[in-house]
């Protein structure tokens, strides 16, 4: 492999070999350009994380029920994922063919660089994320009609192109979103990061953003701006998880992750208010910051990344929050009870998070987790980036490398499955997107060739036959 141009922000340099696991034999071959933080910053709170993590005894975790049934044999292969919907390169919806004929010709719209990354669902909609990793995407955020059965349909613009045609003032609009989460409400709740050229750096053109629209009329009801004290220098929100506390639309709050400066921002819809948490466990772990997918391998520290709620018992807001970092092989929870309390300080707060007991996966095995989600029977699911599939875990039981199951997505390995969502119909199912984001960034993606595949599958059957089984 060649020396590639320009990596984001978020890679190591490549001299810095001390994180880099022994038993890996390849040479990163991503250089650094903006490296967000310093090797002592990074260090000193993973140190911190990785000594609290040892001094915790069994007794310092909460008692976890553990489920003790015989798991069903002779596994369902065609209950596995199916695609849903698969693309070569993004087309997008116009007016009329001359307008998109005059973005193809100025540039405005180069339908190879239009990455998908984030995708939620709500009844007959799939939403999807188009971030500005690179010139020509002209819309952040778009949709598709889950009744269509095209193969490979055009995507269109949400709510419309009206968001996305005031050149002059682009802060009034959408700019650059990474994910968004629909609640119990009918609302879709969209983070916008509101940085723009993310494959080469965070070019900050607007504020970070949270907007919010009432899914029923395709209305604006909501803006809120990420104050300037909660975001720091190269900071990049790219999650979240929205959570409604009994039933009260009002009573909403969302957490948004910041994955670049490794802290957590909590948001209360009903006070139109935020604060920022920190956690050395929102760090990455420099022993699986090393990816290796196609012949391509390069260097990631990503932190807090996957994040889901437990299920929702009764609607008295005793959820935990899941987490975890992209670079890492553990997992972790907070309880959102704590979030919540605004009298926590930062010193207290701190002995309100866990990590729980193993590794997800065997000792020097990488299983960088993107994506999760988890479903009304308290199962998680999540990606597995260099596995190319899909994990699962029933958290009534255990946490360790023996209780993780595998989901079948098909005979070949996904190309990196990034996001993963659980849908709220009353027959629930798991969607899956892989978008080949390791190729986009430091190969080169074919057109003629699969780059962007979602997949899906009810929960239910999907689990069948695996440790995650519910019956």
């Amino acid at each position: 492999m060649g020396q590639y141009d320009q990596p984001h922000s978020y890679v190591w340099p490549a001299d810095y070999n001390w994180m880099k696991p022994q038993h890996h034999a390849e040479v990163s071959t991503v250089s650094q350009v903006n490296f967000p933080v310093s090797s002592t910053e990074v260090l000193v709170p993973w140190l911190l994380s990785m000594w609290m993590m040892g001094n915790k005894t069994p007794t310092d975790y909460p008692k976890r029920k553990i489920v003790k049934k015989p798991y069903r044999k002779g596994r369902n292969e065609n209950a596995g994922f199916k695609d849903r919907f698969t693309w070569g390169q993004i087309d997008l919806e116009y007016p009329n063919q001359d307008t998109k004929q005059m973005a193809i010709n100025t540039g405005a719209f180069i339908p190879i660089n239009n990455l998908l990354l984030g995708l939620e669902v709500w009844k007959n909609k799939m939403f999807l994320s188009l971030p500005q990793w690179r010139p020509g995407i002209p819309v952040t955020l778009a949709y598709v009609d889950l009744n269509s059965y095209t193969k490979s349909p055009m995507l269109k613009p949400y709510p419309s192109w009206n968001w996305y045609a005031n050149n002059m003032n682009r802060c009034h609009g959408l700019v650059s979103v990474f994910r968004m989460e629909v609640d119990k409400c009918d609302r879709l709740w969209v983070l916008d990061t509101g940085a723009i050229n993310l494959a080469n750096s965070v070019d900050q053109i607007c504020p970070a953003k949270l907007d919010v629209f009432d899914l029923k009329t395709d209305t604006h009801i909501r803006r809120f701006i990420i104050p300037a004290n909660q975001t720091l220098k190269d900071s990049l929100f790219t999650n979240i998880v929205v959570e409604i506390l009994n039933d009260n639309c009002e009573d909403a709050y969302a957490y948004m992750s910041d994955v670049f400066q490794y802290g957590l921002v909590v948001y209360s819809y009903k006070e139109d208010a935020s604060r920022r948490i920190n956690h050395p466990y929102f760090y990455p772990d420099p022993l699986y910051c090393h990816y290796s997918m196609d012949g391509i391998t390069f260097n990631w520290m990503d932190g807090i990344f996957g994040m889901c709620l437990s299920p929702d018992v009764g609607g008295a807001g005793q959820r935990v929050l899941y987490f975890h970092s992209l670079s890492s092989n553990n997992e972790f929870y907070v309880p959102t009870a704590s979030l919540r309390n605004g009298t926590l300080g930062e010193g207290d707060i701190i002995e309100h998070f866990f990590a729980l007991d193993e590794s997800r996966c065997a000792r020097h095995q990488s299983c960088q987790s993107s994506g999760m989600a988890m479903d009304e029977k308290g199962v998680m699911y999540y990606n597995l980036v260099t596995a190319g599939r899909v994990g699962c875990w029933h958290t009534g039981r255990p946490f360790g490398s023996v209780t993780q199951g595998l989901l079948s997505s098909g005979p070949t390995p996904l190309s990196f499955p990034n996001d993963l969502k659980v849908d709220k119909e009353p027959a629930q199912r798991v969607w899956m997107l892989s978008n080949s984001l390791h190729k986009y960034m430091y190969g080169k993606t074919d057109p003629n060739q699969i780059n962007y595949r979602i997949m899906v599958a009810y929960t239910d059957d999907v689990v069948k036959g695996t440790v995650c089984e519910t019956n």
